[in-house]
């Protein structure tokens, strides 16, 4: 999750054929908890606050629409994350009001027809219409993805923090999804104590005696991206031994209340208008980002911050550009495009 420190200051499957049986649960009671808007609400709300929109795109004869109603967002746990990282918005997607979109109005030229879609029931499916669908907005209101099909709590879990937490930029959701699984997984062995990690004090301690590149993992307990890749990316051996051979590796948490020395001077964490450490701050630029890796230089001094959810695969290159010292004599670009030559997946 990436946090704009001043924006901080003001808030802190496919899908099935509609049956009897799924119509006849849908027309039972049900408690749906999420605090439904409608998208113009959800809009205006985002210039106060940015926030991604969650928009559950159905219609009056979706019967799995219902069902998913029921079954998905009454459960707590979900709801409460929807409601909490998100604007819900329920969208009939063959209503007949006309409706303003990021600068533009649209109308339903079918209205009164068999199954009319909105014009904007195209917008928000990317032109395929099917029910149900969730579509993820990001915070200017633009379509990130649009996915078809009813989900129930165990299918949707994922896909809602691989947009909330935007592991959709760094890393393809098969991948995540099933690093999200194992990390949740409690029969999945736990690799914890592969990566060799120090404090800062004891890394300014080490680089004196073997200068060595400082890799820093930026994590939350609450971040749930943190958790997958300290329980998968983190405990993968292969990626432990190579971060243990070329970096020192420091865990920090930005939250965190220790006073720490760095480079000379001494960084508190003073929460008073927001939560994070004064070295979190300085390191990141104002421009806080959980998970993040950090990499330093064998002086300490900031190569770069780089902000989001990695798995094995998508971190191994940029530890080779940091901890090979590839950075001295390439640009990032021209790196990665020898790099992805000489090892193509």
């Amino acid at each position: 999750m990436k946090f704009n420190l001043f924006a901080l200051l003001i808030t802190l499957t496919v899908l099935t054929t509609f049956n009897l049986k799924a119509q006849e649960i849908a027309e039972e009671d049900h408690k749906d908890l999420v605090e439904w808007m409608t998208l113009t609400e959800a809009l205006e709300k985002q210039k106060e606050v940015p926030k991604k929109i969650f928009i559950d795109i159905y219609t009056e004869w979706c019967g799995w629409c219902k069902v998913m109603s029921k079954n998905t967002f009454s459960h707590p746990q979900i709801a409460s994350y929807i409601n909490q990282y998100f604007y819900p918005v329920r969208f009939d997607a063959e209503t007949t009001d006309t409706l303003e979109y990021l600068g533009k109005t649209y109308v339903n030229k079918n209205a009164g027809g068999r199954r009319a879609t909105h014009e904007l029931g195209y917008i928000l499916t990317n032109n395929r219409p099917s029910y149900p669908t969730i579509s993820y907005l990001d915070e200017k209101g633009q379509l990130i993805q649009a996915l078809p099909g009813y989900m129930d709590v165990k299918k949707i879990e994922p896909y809602l923090v691989y947009f909330n937490e935007n592991a959709f930029k760094s890393a393809p959701f098969e991948t995540f999804k099933t690093n999200f699984e194992n990390t949740f997984n409690d029969s999945i062995p736990n690799g914890d104590g592969l990566v060799q990690w120090v404090s800062f004090e004891d890394a300014q301690k080490l680089i004196k005696k073997e200068p060595k590149p400082v890799l820093i993992d930026l994590f939350t307990s609450w971040s749930v991206t943190s958790k997958v890749m300290e329980a998968t990316t983190f405990t993968d051996t292969a990626i432990a031994n190579y971060i243990n051979k070329y970096f020192y590796a420091i865990h920090f948490d930005p939250t965190s209340k220790d006073s720490i020395v760095f480079n000379g001077q001494t960084y508190i964490n003073q929460g008073i208008s927001h939560p994070f450490h004064d070295l979190a701050i300085a390191l990141t630029n104002r421009q806080i980002g959980i998970p993040a890796t950090i990499y330093l230089n064998e002086k300490m001094e900031l190569l770069s911050n780089v902000p989001g959810y990695r798995s094995g695969a998508e971190i191994i290159s940029i530890l080779v550009f940091f901890g090979e010292e590839k950075y001295k004599t390439q640009t990032w670009q021209q790196f990665i495009t020898e790099y992805q030559q000489q090892h193509p997946q």
